[in-house]
């Protein structure tokens, strides 16, 4: 009956919102560019367009109208004569089908979660010079009791592209750390290579299969990319680390490759792989010496965006594999993706369709995956348990920078059985996931 009521209510805001006027985004980049956010973005931020993948891969050079600082005598300038900034936040409601707390313990998503907001950062980004852009995200959430405790304002990701054209392609060097994983260091596809470049980010792992596998992980270092209006590739040496004092040395790699040429007329597609390879120090808590972890994973995936019957429509495919760790004991050599004795995999699609094209969207998105944990974590009987999903949503724009969004998922599979559901007791969540969020860019 709760989620009954809810969902007349999102219907009844999304109704009377049929009437609200239409705005311009203005986050940091649109300030630089001089245009609106769907000048880069496919439906609504963050999924990019083309026109977006080609302003990522200049590096965040590109300037519209906005003045700039310049001066020509060697090495000389060219920067903005503003600082471009951005908040981006959500506010969310969430309710869990798991089962409620009890006297004396903490609430939980079960209980029903308000949350206002649910994150917001602080983003300053843009032109450094005519060859490097910078992009910074700080995150200015409060913590619990509505204060901000030490140590939670903090660097979520950090980069510097450095970018020159070589012929026809652009290749460059990257500096980077982030709270995304790796990947973050560069990438333009929509399949949730990186999190937040997925259409639903309110469980992602439905629609990804690389956030499902744990790829969004701490990781700093350099990467080496190149691209051009066919590809697009990343190499980057990183550690499983970031911040000041707990870096460690670069020994892990990240590949990354796509084609990004169209396979079918009239549809912007691509399709690529990812690998994950090598061991890294992992910070030890602030203590040395840092624990070695192994850093292996594999993915595939794919997108396709075009037109259809004049509806705008985006399809995302992808496959991951985190390999079963060689040891299991906590500090000894554990995949950083996946602690386990068994394999972690998943398949997902995921697709979304512009029913009022540049207002209203519907979402789909599906999940086949096995968990890498046992069957009955009770009596630890052997078998990759089973972690299937499906996910309805939809999206409204407000303005092109204001989205409410409402999303619906429900899992199945052997890892939700009655013995696993009791080994997780008050963390376990149930199968049924209800989000109501207003997600905004500012």
């Amino acid at each position: 009956m709760q989620l009954k009521n809810t969902l007349w209510a999102v219907f009844a805001l999304l109704s009377a919102a049929l009437w609200a006027p239409q705005a311009n985004a203005i986050p940091a980049f649109a300030r630089q560019v001089g245009m609106a956010c769907s000048a880069c973005h496919y439906q609504h931020f963050p999924v990019l367009n083309s026109f977006g993948r080609a302003f990522k891969e200049g590096g965040y050079t590109m300037v519209g109208a906005q003045e700039k600082i310049e001066d020509t005598t060697a090495p000389g300038v060219s920067i903005p004569a503003v600082l471009n900034a951005a908040l981006v936040g959500y506010i969310a409601d969430t309710k869990t089908n798991g089962p409620t707390a009890t006297a004396g313990t903490a609430k939980t998503s079960n209980d029903n979660s308000l949350q206002i907001p649910q994150q917001v950062s602080l983003f300053l980004a843009g032109r450094a010079g005519e060859h490097t852009g910078f992009e910074a995200e700080i995150n200015l959430t409060p913590g619990t009791g509505g204060t901000i405790p030490d140590g939670s304002i903090g660097l979520i990701r950090f980069k510097v592209p450095f970018v020159y054209d070589v012929g026809n392609v652009k290749a460059g060097l990257v500096p980077f750390s982030t709270g995304l994983g790796a990947a973050d260091s560069f990438e333009v596809l929509n399949t949730g290579a990186v999190a937040v470049h997925t259409f639903n980010q309110s469980d992602s792992a439905v629609v990804s299969a690389q956030q499902y596998i744990g790829t969004a992980t701490a990781a700093s270092g350099l990467a080496f990319i190149a691209s051009n209006d066919n590809f697009f590739a990343n190499f980057a040496k990183w550690g499983a680390n970031q911040g000041a004092g707990t870096s460690g040395s670069p020994t892990s790699n990240y590949l990354r490759a796509a084609w990004t040429t169209s396979l079918i007329p009239g549809f912007d597609s691509a399709i690529g792989f990812q690998a994950w390879t090598g061991t890294s120090g992992l910070d030890n808590g602030g203590v040395n010496p840092m624990v070695l972890t192994d850093t292996k994973a594999t993915a595939i995936d794919a997108q396709m965006m075009g037109d259809v019957g004049g509806l705008p429509l985006l399809l995302i495919a992808s496959y991951a594999n985190a390999p079963a760790s060689d040891v299991t004991t906590p500090g000894v050599n554990q995949n950083l993706f996946n602690a386990s004795g068994l394999s972690k995999k998943s398949f997902n699609i995921g697709a979304e369709l512009g029913v009022i094209p540049g207002v209203a969207t519907v979402q789909l998105g599906m999940r086949r995956a096995n968990s890498g944990g046992y069957v009955d974590a009770a009596t630890a009987a052997s078998g990759n348990a089973t972690d299937n999903a499906i996910l309805i949503g939809a999206t409204y724009n407000f303005a092109l920078n204001i989205r409410g969004e409402v999303t619906y998922a429900k899992s199945s599979g052997s890892m939700y059985n009655a013995a696993n559901a009791a080994a997780a007791g008050a963390a376990y969540t149930g199968t049924n996931f209800t989000m109501i969020d207003l997600a905004f860019g500012f």
